[in-house]
């Protein structure tokens, strides 16, 4: 191959060689690149999954120490229950047509306040610190 036929062969061969290059070379770019993209993808998730993770390990503490007070408090309201049956038991009966006085009606509602409380988990006594109740009239 003589002349420009040659030449023109010869520089098609050398783009078609620096076009393969110049691809592989791009491919290899932004095979890298997508690996990077990937790779602080997977950090995110793996941070997001962390935070979850000890989100969830809190919850549990928490739901764990709820039972063990739930545990401790089952145990008293048994007896809190057969205070509240002799009161019951205990209270004289009011005849038909008469309404209970303030007294009698503030005692049930302290048992049945102190009794909800405690299923609910809570301690009893005045939601107030120091806070005392008016006395009953005579």
């Amino acid at each position: 191959m003589a002349g420009w036929r040659g030449y023109a062969a010869a520089a098609a061969g050398a783009a078609m060689l620096a076009g393969g290059a110049t691809w592989a070379a791009k491919g290899w770019r932004l095979g890298e690149r997508i690996a990077l993209l990937e790779r602080d993808q997977e950090r995110g998730r793996a941070n997001a999954n962390a935070v979850a993770l000890g989100r969830l390990t809190i919850d549990l503490q928490t739901i764990s120490e709820a039972a063990r007070r739930a545990a401790a408090d089952a145990s008293a309201l048994p007896g809190r229950i057969g205070i509240i049956s002799r009161a019951l038991k205990d209270a004289i009966p009011l005849p038909a047509g008469c309404r209970p006085d303030d007294l009698r009606v503030r005692s049930l509602t302290d048992a049945v306040r102190a009794a909800n409380d405690t299923a609910a988990g809570q301690p009893t006594g005045s939601a107030v610190p120091g806070a005392s109740r008016p006395a009953a009239a005579p």
